[in-house]
This record gives structure tokens, C-alpha cells and sequence, in this order.
């Protein structure tokens, strides 16, 4: 097999993922070549659209070139055709992986209720893709004119089972395609509009990979439903450009599906975000925060444990000796600090933290998504009355010490609720804990 020469051009680049994930492709199916990123702005794209053409075995179309893109080739793939877009070239004749990435997730659409979000250049895709399958499809779109114009398309290509969703009713769809930018990364704590139009059980397909996972994804999967990121989609159209270029690589399902949860952690490198467990005492912040962390191959903060670094002492003795208002200073503090630092990391907070509107501010504000592990008075009593080391546990006898942890549990629910993104029940064994949050975060 000879060595292929590819590229990705597109204005602007910077935060790219495609050079990673072809290399990596191309290094699992045994393909020798190279891929470069070609920064390349619309007046220069008749300049170099050529030269490349005739240099590279092919390239990938991003941003702003996917139509422009269409003038110089001599043929296109019927895709192309039919979404007026191109995203791969080979050769001079341009093709569509994006549809492969889509279709390559599986998403439920054959005689399904369907509510499509967006109505731009994906949406277009999604919605005829959706039809093709036999789904009964509502289009949504902050503009109601643009869904209206989706909708006449699609009638005028022979689908009748489309129309536009006003005011999407709560639990009336069976799947949910996001095809809007909310939630995409810095604005992490964006969710798609009319999530709560999705059945429980339903499933949530997201165009948005960055975070990976979006707040909308981890919803839908801490409600019961399955949700898809648009990694998958990500890393499967570009499956499909490779075997465009290189026909005879070696193209095995089982190695390529191992290279998600890398690009995740890769992308997690070039978009910082923080990972923030909070809830009450015992209900496993730490120890599966320490275990997340080293899943994903991040950073791990402990905040208590910072903090009683940076004074030197326990915590306990903070509160003896400066009172419980001179800690949550601190606390705030550290707090801040950590969030303000380099890279992605999985934090553990205190349970009183959230109780601070300041620190709910802070981490509204903040690229963090908040994980609120939730348990009930009677399961955190039991894994916290024998530790005589927490200072809320500090009373005459252990009845006396029950109602007063209760009762702070009971005032710190609507803190905890209101400064969380998403609830996962704590309640069990903590390896049945841990496997909730770990499929919350799937790539």
C-alpha cells in the first residue's frame, strides 16, 4: 500500500482534532501517510484548491469551504448532491462523510417521533436522513421561519411526515437530534432547548463534541435515557473519509471504536474542563472522584484535603480554633483558585461549599460541570457514624448526632440542586455508584 498525503482545510484551525484522529486511524488500520491542517481563507481557496487536488490524495472541508468547495470539482458523490455540501475530496470529486458519521451512531429514527433541533447545514442533513427512515419528524428552530423553509424542503422532496414544532410537548418524542450549538464548549453549562420534549427512555443524539460529554448528554443519562455524542459522528465521518483515501487499509471495527475514549481525553488536553463531584458528606465524592480522575487521565483534587495543605492543619481544627465562617472563607478561596487552573481535572468539593452563593456563582461561571451525588439521611448514616473525625458529627450520643446531620442534609438539598448540572443517585454499593457515573461520562 502506498503512503497517502492528506490534510483538513478550513479558517480557522486552531482547536482542530483532526490531525490526532486521522493519525490515529490511519496507525490502527495500517495505512503509512500523513495529515496536515491547511489553514486557508475564502479568497485563497481558488488559489490552493487545485494545487491541493492535484498534491494531496485527498483532504477534508471544514468551515467555511463546504459549498465553495463545489465549483472546483469535476464530480461529486450523490450526498453531495442531495445536501449540496462537501466535507471529503479525492482526487477531484468531492463526497459526504458526514452522513456516514451520522448513520454510524445508530440512532432510532425508523417509524419513531422525531423532534429535530436546528435547522442549519447538519439539521438539513439529519432531518432528510431521519425522513429516509421512516420517522415522523418536528422540526424546531429559534427562528420559525428557517423551520418552516426545512419543512417545504422536505415536502418538496416527497416526505409528508415532517412538520414545524411550535412548542414541543414534554415526553412526546422518542428521540431528540441536537443540531443548535448549546452547549458547546466555553458555554459548557448551555443545554439543547426542549430536552424535556424526550421520553425517559428515549434517546438524545447531540452534534456537539466539545465538551465531551455535553451537560445535555449527561441529563438525558442520569434521567434513564441513552445518549450519543457527537464524537462518535466526529470520529466515524472521518473513518469513512480514510477509507475513501487508502481502499485497502485494514479497517477493523473492534481497534477503531478504542480510539474514542482517547480523542475524548485528547480533546480534554486542548479544551480544558473541570469535572466537579459535590453532595453530602459520604456520599463518595472523593473516592469516585479519585477514580474518574484516573479513568480519564486527569488531575485529581481533593478540596478539603487542599485546604488543610494550605493551613496545616486538619479541618477539624480549623474549625475549633477560627470557627466554621473563617473555613468556608477559605474555602472560597481555594475554591477559586482551583478552578482558575490549567487543564481539565476531576475536583472533589466539600459538602458545605455549594451552601455559598459565591462559590455557586463561581462555578456557574466557570468551565465546570457539576455532579450533585445524591443519598438519602439513612444511607449517609450509615456509611458516617462510626467517623468521629467530622466536625457536623460532634454531638452527645449518636441519636443527637442523626437528627442534626439530617437536618443539615435536609437545608443543603436546594443549594446542592441549585448548583449542580446533573444529579446521579448515590444510594448502593459504591462500585454500582461508580459504573452511574462513568456511563454519565461516556465518550
Amino acid at each position: 500500500m502506498s503512503a497517502i498525503k492528506a490534510g483538513l482545510i478550513g479558517s480557522p484551525l486552531g482547536h482542530s482534532m483532526s490531525p490526532y484522529i486521522h493519525e490515529r486511524i490511519m496507525e490502527a488500520s495500517g495505512i503509512y501517510g500523513t495529515y496536515e491542517l491547511y489553514e486557508i481563507t475564502p479568497e485563497e481557496l481558488p488559489k490552493y484548491a487545485p494545487i491541493l487536488m492535484r498534491d494531496l490524495t485527498g483532504f477534508n472541508v471544514t468551515i467555511p469551504h463546504k459549498v465553495s468547495i463545489l465549483p472546483f470539482l469535476d464530480d461529486t458523490a450523490p450526498m453531495v448532491k442531495e445536501y449540496g455540501a462537501a466535507n471529503t475530496v479525492c482526487g477531484k470529486v468531492g463526497y459526504n462523510t458526514d452522513v456516514d458519521g451520522f448513520l454510524s451512531c445508530n440512532i432510532p429514527m425508523k417509524d419513531k417521533k422525531v423532534l429535530l433541533l436546528g435547522a442549519g447545514g447538519v439539521a438539513r442533513m439529519m432531518a432528510i436522513e431521519a425522513l429516509k427512515a421512516g420517522a415522523d419528524l418536528s422540526i424546531w428552530a429559534r427562528s420559525s421561519e428557517k423551520a418552516l423553509a426545512l419543512v417545504t424542503e422536505c415536502k418538496e422532496k416527497g416526505y409528508e411526515k415532517v412538520a414545524v414544532a411550535e412548542a414541543p410537548e414534554e415526553g412526546a418524542f422518542d428521540t431528540v437530534l441536537n443540531g443548535t450549538p448549546c452547549g458547546m464548549w466555553p458555554n459548557v453549562h448551555d443545554v439543547a432547548p426542549h430536552l424535556s420534549a424526550l421520553k425517559k427512555d428515549g434517546t438524545f443524539f447531540d452534534t456537539i463534541y466539545n465538551p465531551c460529554p455535553t451537560k445535555s448528554c449527561m441529563q438525558v443519562r442520569s434521567n434513564g435515557g441513552t445518549a450519543v455524542s457527537g464524537l462518535k459522528m466526529l470520529l466515524n465521518q472521518a473513518i469513512a473519509a480514510e477509507k475513501i483515501w487508502a481502499p485497502d487499509g485494514h479497517f477493523d471495527d473492534e481497534r477503531l471504536s478504542e480510539i474514542l475514549p482517547d480523542v475524548r481525553n485528547k480533546l480534554w488536553e486542548k479544551n480544558p474542563i473541570k469535572i466537579v463531584f459535590t453532595g453530602f458528606m459520604g456520599a463518595g465524592k472523593t473516592s469516585i472522584g479519585r477514580r474518574i480522575a484516573s479513568d480519564m487521565k486527569v488531575p485529581f483534587t481533593d478540596l478539603d484535603e487542599r485546604i488543610e495543605m494550605i493551613a496545616g492543619c486538619p479541618i477539624t481544627e480549623i474549625f475549633r480554633k477560627d470557627g466554621e465562617e473563617t473555613f468556608r472563607r477559605m474555602e472560597h478561596d481555594v475554591l477559586k483558585a482551583v478552578l482558575d487552573g490549567h487543564g481539565s481535572e476531576v475536583i472533589s468539593l466539600g459538602g458545605g461549599v455549594l451552601t455559598n452563593e459565591e462559590n455557586r456563582k463561581l462555578l456557574s461561571g466557570s468551565k465546570a460541570l457539576v455532579i450533585y451525588l445524591q443519598a438519602d439521611a439513612d444511607t449517609i448514616w450509615e456509611r458516617v457514624k462510626d467517623d468521629t473525625t467530622r466536625p457536623l458529627l460532634q454531638a452527645a450520643d449518636k441519636e443527637t448526632a442523626y437528627k442534626n446531620m439530617r437536618a443539615r442534609l435536609e437545608s443543603r438539598e436546594e443549594s446542592y440542586m441549585a448548583g449542580s448540572d446533573v444529579v446521579v443517585s448515590a444510594v448502593g454499593e459504591k462500585e454500582e455508584v461508580f459504573d452511574r457515573v462513568k456511563k454519565l461520562l461516556l465518550p
